[in-house]
């Protein structure tokens, strides 16, 4: 499976062959970067994703907990005065 980097005006493109993604989990539209791979040559990967970017009910409790020592405080936090039937 080969392809040619070609000119779009002013910017360098590469086609994908449908049969190189359908043998990825890669999806169209998804974003991917460009990295050298040592050997003169580049290699198409998925960035890592950012943190912020995934949404806290998707995270693990390990995520969560992630850079958190074992036995640390995380302390308390105030909420402020009761609003309603709280009892404290």
């Amino acid at each position: 499976m080969t392809t040619q980097i070609v000119r779009i005006g002013n910017t360098l493109t590469v086609e994908i062959p449908e049969e190189a993604i359908a043998q990825t989990d890669l999806r169209v539209g998804e974003p991917v970067a460009w990295v050298p791979n040592g050997n003169g040559g580049i290699e198409l990967v998925r960035p890592p994703i950012p943190r912020s970017s995934i949404p806290v009910e998707e995270m693990t409790l390990e995520e969560l907990m992630e850079g958190v020592e074992d036995g640390a405080s995380l302390g308390e936090y105030d909420w402020g005065p009761p609003r309603g039937a709280e009892v404290w």
